[in-house]
């Protein structure tokens, strides 16, 4: 690595969403891919001749070559821990898939070992670079709809192509969806209302065998907000759907897509409300559903006092294409991660502590549902 030159970049996991990734980073100048590995040799190979890389078929043959300079890990949960470890020993900066780890004993590990040595080492929380994600925290941030009190997720996901022999129902390498899954949304409900606590958790199991496929929590939020999570890997493919619903005091806020394409508000506004949303949402297709007459515009809630000239409603989607956001949001999530390694000024989006944090959450929640 010289230093103004780009990132010597290697890809451990040649599965799908490995070569997802390397499409999207095949756009950014700052990093060069020079080789992929994966433990089924033959993959690694396909990949690798697809790309005119080089394939390895053991990590630490690629963690070790001297002409890369940053790893990414796309392997199972399960392996995450020793191939962090192996790329701090070696000195190399990582970008992991979420979860950093399967507890957060082995995360802590992990991050010093990283520090030792001035290295790297978050989780590709793509949601934190998703365009809808940050013009919701805008949304909250400004107070428009006053605070929110409630909020709810439902991830209807599928598991078409997730058979019964796949690691991901193996707890033992995938940790469980409250770790393997519930860590995108953990971090995004941090980012969104502060630091949580989870307050109830339970699991399901699928009928007739042990596969866990679904969960649900409650967490307190830090701001007063209360989150209930549901995650349920038991959908034909074309259902496969997210939602948000976040209830504020002055209306309520949707969302819609795991990776999210669209902001629907239904609340009543004054003029200056009507402003601020337009401002935050530029071209946002927005309705007056009522105005108020002057006897109606002044309106208690929660013991408060407000002013309300009208109720509104509105949908905002810039881009449709989810596949179009996702790139973009892993290929500016790993430009933002090589800026902060050219200049340690850089303040990054995704940070090791964010991985860190979103894990306890996790493992809180598996530990509460274990207990009954």
């Amino acid at each position: 690595m010289t230093d103004n030159g780009p990132l010597g970049f290697g890809l451990i996991g040649c599965g799908a969403f490995g070569l997802f990734c390397m499409d999207a980073y095949s756009k950014l100048d700052a990093i060069r891919p020079i080789a992929v590995c994966d433990v089924r040799e033959d993959v690694a190979r396909d990949f690798a001749r697809d790309l005119g890389l080089e394939a390895h078929g053991d990590p630490d043959a690629l963690i070790a070559r001297n002409d890369i300079d940053i790893v990414h890990i796309a392997t199972p949960p399960s392996t995450h821990h020793e191939l962090v470890l192996s790329a701090a020993r070696a000195r190399k900066h990582v970008l992991c898939e979420k979860p950093l780890a399967m507890t957060v004993a082995e995360a802590d590990e992990m991050l010093a070992a990283a520090r030792r040595v001035d290295r790297i080492a978050p989780v590709n929380f793509v949601l934190r670079h998703n365009e809808i994600s940050r013009r919701v925290k805008d949304l909250l941030d400004s107070r428009v709809l006053g605070n929110v009190l409630r909020a709810n997720l439902t991830n209807c996901a599928a598991d078409s192509n997730l058979h019964q022999e796949h690691w991901f129902w193996n707890r033992e390498l995938s940790g469980g969806i409250f770790v393997e899954h519930g860590v995108h949304f953990f971090d995004l409900y941090r980012e969104w209302l502060g630091e949580g606590q989870v307050i109830s958790s339970h699991t399901e199991m699928r009928p007739g065998t042990a596969q866990e496929d679904r969960v649900m929590c409650i967490v307190r939020h830090d701001s007063g907000a209360v989150v209930a999570h549901y995650h349920g890997f038991d959908q034909v493919g074309p259902m496969d759907r997210t939602n948000h619903r976040l209830v504020c005091e002055m209306g309520d806020i949707w969302v819609d897509g795991w990776i999210p394409l669209s902001i629907g508000i239904d609340a009543a506004v004054d003029d200056r409300g009507h402003e601020t949303l337009e401002n935050l949402l530029p071209g946002v297709e927005l309705e007056i559903v009522e105005e108020f007459d002057v006897e109606r515009q002044q309106v208690q809630g929660r013991g408060r006092h407000h002013h309300v000239t009208k109720r509104i409603r509105l949908h905002y989607c810039p881009e449709p294409d989810k596949q179009t956001i996702y790139a973009n949001s892993v290929l500016d999530l790993m430009a933002d991660q090589v800026a902060y390694v050219r200049d340690r000024s850089h303040a990054r989006i995704v940070t090791e502590s964010n991985g860190r944090d979103a894990l306890a959450l996790a493992e809180a929640a598996k530990m509460q549902a274990e207990k009954g």
